[in-house]
C-alpha cells in the first residue's frame, strides 16, 4: 500500500483561478497512476475533475448501454476508441429513456440517479464518472453527451494505465457559447469533401461547435459559372454533404461570402468590369453590385441551416478611387462604408432571414459611424499579433452593445509552418480579453494567402483555440503542450510537444515561405564560426524536431497521417539552413579555386558543385512530397502555382551549376576561371580590423 494524496481540482467560473484541495487517502499500488488530476491529458481540460482510488478494467466483457437520444456517431467513435485501446467490442444495448446518457460496464446497470447540473446549465454541460463497475456519461442535452463521449475517448486514448481507466468524476461545461475554426477555401487550396469532413470530425473532437469556410470565388455558382474554377471549387452538393456530416457532431457550418473587397478574381472577368470601384473592390454606387451579391448569396445561404452568415467586408482599401469618388467626398469613406453595410444587411436579414456577421476592422477606423451599423449585427474583431492586450479591438463593440466574437489566428499564412509561439500568445490573450468583456464566442482563423499552405499543421493552433474558448484561457500553455501529442495522436510520451518546441526555436519559428524560395547569390560572407553558428543551431533544432516527429509517428495510434505534413515543414526549415551553409561553403571554395593552381582549382570547383547539386536534389524531392501532400487534402486547382516555384528554383540551380561546369572546364584546360559574381558565388570582402 502506498500513501498518496487525493487531489480535487476545479476552476471557479468567476475568478478563473485554479483551486486545489488536498484530501488524504490510501491508494492501492495498482491505482498509483492517478495521483494528480493535472497529469491527465485532456483537451479541453474539464472544469472540475475529482480523482478517486477506483479503477475500471477494460480487459473484461463489456456492455455499452445507451439511451434513445444517443446518436450513432458517438457510439461508432467510442467503439473504435475501445478497439484501439485493446478492449473487446462491447455488446450494444439500446435502452428507453429521454436522458442523454451512456454507460459502459460489465453487467446490467441498476437504477441510477441523474447527476445534478448547474441551474444555468446549457445543453453542452455533461458529467462523466469512472468507477470500478462502470463508466457513465450524462449530458444536460445531446450536445453535452457528445462532448462527454469525446472526453471518454481521450481518457481511453491518452490516459490508460495497464488495462484500465483511473477512477474519477468530471463535471464540465464551456465558457464561450460559440467556438469556431476556419478553412480558407479561396486563395488557391480548395479542400476536398473528405478533407472537410475530416476537419469537421477533429474540430468536434476538441469540442468546437462552428466550422466555417472563407469564400471569395472558389464556389461553383450556377448563376455565374465562370467565377469558380471547375477543378477547385466547393460545390453546392459538397456543401450540403458537409452540413449533413457536421450535424450529428454538434457542429454548425457557418457560411461566408466576401461582399466588398477581396473581389479581384471575380472582377477580373470582363462582364463584371462595370462593378469595379477598383480591380479589388466592388463599387457601392452601382445597383448591379447588390444584384451580384444577391446572386452569390442565393446559392449558399439556402443550403445552410445555421442562423448566422458572415459577409466579411474587411480591408476595403481603395474606396473612393473609382466611381464612388463623389459620394465619398460627400459622405466620407466611413459614411459610404456603412451605407454599403446597410444594403447588405437588408439582403441578409430581410430576404434570407439570417443574422449578419462582419469583420470589424473597417468600422473601427470610423467609430462615429458604428451606431449606423444595424444593432443585430455580430462583429468579428480580428488581430493576429502576440500582444499582451486586445481590449482596443474589443471595448468599442462591447461598450456599444454589439454581440461580438474574438478572432485570433493560427499564424499559418505565408509561412513554412505556423508560427506556433506567436499563435499561442495571440489566441490565449485575445480569447482571455474577449471572455472578460462578454464575447459571444471565438473564431480561430487560418489563411492561405500565398496559396501553398497545407491544413494539417494548423491543428495545434485549432486545438489550443478550443482549449482557450472552453476555459476562458485559464490553461497554461505548457500544460496544453504536454497533453497534445497524446490526445491528438495517442502517443504515450511527449514527442510531439518537443517537436513543436524545436520548430519554434530562433531561426525556425514562423519562417516565411519567401525565405525558402530565395537563393542568395551574394555577396556572401566568409564562413567563419560566428557566421555559421546561427544556421548550424537552427539546423540542429530542425533535425531534432524531425527526430521527435518520427518517434511520434512510430508511436501514434490515430491520426498518424497528419504527421508527414509537419515533417515536410521541418524538412523545408532544415533545407533553408543547410542551403545557406552550403552556399557559404561553396562561395569560399570558389574563392580558393580562383587563387589555386589548375588541378587544385578543378577539385575545389567540383566540391562547390557537389554542395549545390545536393541542395538542388533536396528541393526536387520536397517538390514531389508537396504534390503528394497537396493531393491528400486538396482538389487539383492551384497545385501548379507552387510546383512552378519548385521549377523556378530548379532552373536557377541548373543555371548556376551550368556556370560552374564552365568554370570546371576552364580549370581543367588551365584557363582563368569566371569571376565569382559570374557564377553567383561572390564573397564579400573580409572587413579590415581597426
Amino acid at each position: 500500500m502506498t500513501l498518496l494524496p487525493l487531489l480535487s481540482w476545479q476552476r471557479t467560473p468567476v475568478t478563473q483561478r485554479w483551486r486545489w484541495g488536498l484530501v488524504g487517502a490510501l491508494w492501492a499500488a495498482a491505482a498509483s497512476h492517478a495521483t494528480d488530476a493535472n497529469a491527465l491529458r485532456l483537451i479541453p481540460f474539464p472544469k472540475e475533475v475529482h480523482l478517486t482510488s477506483t479503477y475500471f478494467r477494460l480487459d473484461q466483457p463489456l456492455r455499452l448501454e445507451v439511451n434513445s437520444p444517443v446518436g450513432s456517431v458517438e457510439i461508432q467513435a467510442l467503439v473504435a476508441e475501445l478497439r484501439r485501446a485493446g478492449a473487446a467490442t462491447p455488446t450494444l444495448v439500446q435502452r428507453r429513456g429521454k436522458v442523454p446518457e451512456l454507460r459502459l460496464g460489465n453487467r446490467k446497470a441498476s437504477r441510477t440517479v441523474r447527476p445534478a447540473f448547474r441551474p444555468q446549465a446549457t445543453a453542452e454541460e455533461y458529467t462523466l464518472e469512472v468507477t470500478a463497475d462502470a463508466v457513465r456519461v450524462t449530458g444536460a442535452g445531446s450536445a453535452g453527451l457528445f462532448y462527454g463521449v469525446q472526453t471518454l475517448r481521450q481518457l481511453l486514448r491518452a490516459n490508460r494505465a495497464s488495462a484500465g481507466l483511473p477512477g474519477l468524476t468530471i463535471h464540465d461545461w464551456p465558457s464561450l457559447r460559440w467556438r469556431a475554426f476556419q478553412d480558407d477555401l479561396t486563395r488557391g487550396p480548395s479542400s476536398t469533401l473528405a478533407e472537410l469532413e475530416r476537419e469537421a470530425g477533429l474540430g468536434a473532437f476538441f469540442k468546437l461547435n462552428i466550422f466555417t469556410y472563407y469564400m471569395e470565388y472558389q464556389y461553383a455558382f450556377q448563376k455565374h459559372p465562370q467565377i469558380g474554377p471547375p477543378d477547385g471549387s466547393l460545390t453546392p452538393t459538397q456543401l450540403q454533404a458537409l452540413v449533413a456530416s457536421a450535424k450529428p457532431r454538434q457542429l454548425n457550418i457557418l457560411g461566408n461570402q466576401q461582399s466588398f473587397g477581396h473581389f479581384t478574381a471575380i472582377l477580373a472577368h470582363p462582364e463584371f468590369a462595370p462593378l469595379r470601384e477598383t480591380p479589388y473592390l466592388l463599387c457601392p454606387t452601382n445597383p448591379r453590385t447588390y444584384q451580384l451579391l444577391d446572386d452569390l448569396y442565393s446559392e449558399e445561404i439556402p443550403l445552410l441551416p445555421f442562423p448566422f452568415f458572415n459577409v466579411c467586408c474587411d480591408e476595403t482599401e481603395g474606396l473612393g478611387q473609382g466611381p464612388a469618388k463623389a459620394l465619398v467626398a460627400q459622405l466620407g469613406a466611413g459614411g459610404v462604408y456603412v451605407r454599403h453595410i446597410q444594403r447588405v444587411h437588408e439582403l441578409i436579414a430581410r430576404k434570407y432571414g439570417k443574422r449578419m456577421m462582419m469583420w470589424g476592422d473597417i468600422i473601427l477606423r470610423y467609430p462615429d459611424h458604428l451606431k449606423d451599423i444595424p444593432r443585430d449585427t455580430v462583429m468579428l474583431t480580428w488581430g493576429y499579433d502576440p500582444r499582451p492586450s486586445f481590449e482596443d479591438q474589443i471595448l468599442p463593440f462591447a461598450r456599444s452593445g454589439y454581440d461580438f466574437l474574438v478572432c485570433p489566428g493560427v499564424n499559418n499564412w505565408n509561412r513554412i509552418l505556423p508560427d506556433f509561439g506567436a499563435a499561442t500568445t495571440n489566441i490565449w490573450h485575445f480569447v482571455r480579453d474577449g471572455a472578460r468583456h462578454g464575447a459571444l464566442g471565438m473564431l480561430n482563423t487560418a489563411w492561405d494567402d500565398d496559396g501553398e499552405t497545407l491544413n494539417a499543421p494548423n491543428w495545434p493552433g485549432f486545438a489550443w483555440g478550443a482549449e482557450c474558448a472552453w476555459n476562458d484561457s485559464a490553461t497554461a500553455p505548457a500544460d496544453f503542450a504536454r497533453r497534445l501529442g497524446a490526445v491528438l495522436f495517442g502517443e504515450p510520451d511527449d514527442h510531439f510537444g518537443h517537436a513543436l518546441a524545436a520548430l519554434s526555436a530562433p531561426g525556425l519559428g514562423g519562417l516565411p515561405n519567401g525565405v525558402f524560395w530565395k537563393l542568395d547569390t551574394g555577396p556572401l560572407p566568409a564562413p567563419s564560426a560566428a557566421v555559421r553558428a546561427p544556421y548550424q543551431r537552427a539546423l540542429e533544432e530542425a533535425r531534432a524536431a524531425l527526430d521527435q516527429l518520427q518517434a511520434c509517428q512510430r508511436a501514434a495510434t490515430v491520426n498518424a497521417d497528419l504527421l508527414p505534413f509537419f515533417s515536410f515543414g521541418a524538412q523545408r526549415l532544415a533545407l533553408c539552413q543547410q542551403r545557406d551553409l552550403d552556399r557559404l561553403e561553396a562561395a569560399d571554395l570558389y574563392r580558393q579555386a580562383l587563387a589555386a593552381p589548375a588541378a587544385r582549382a578543378a577539385e575545389l570547383v567540383t566540391q562547390a558543385k557537389a554542395r549545390l547539386a545536393a541542395d538542388r536534389e533536396r528541393y526536387a524531392a520536397l517538390g514531389r512530397t508537396f504534390a503528394q501532400l497537396w493531393r491528400q487534402e486538396n482538389k487539383p486547382y492551384a497545385l501548379d502555382w507552387t510546383l512552378a516555384r519548385y521549377r523556378q528554383v530548379d532552373t536557377a540551380y541548373a543555371d548556376q551549376l551550368g556556370h560552374l561546369d564552365t568554370a570546371l572546364r576552364a580549370a581543367q584546360q588551365g584557363q582563368p576561371l569566371p569571376s565569382a559574381q559570374a557564377v553567383g558565388l561572390e564573397q564579400a570582402p573580409t572587413p579590415t580590423p581597426p
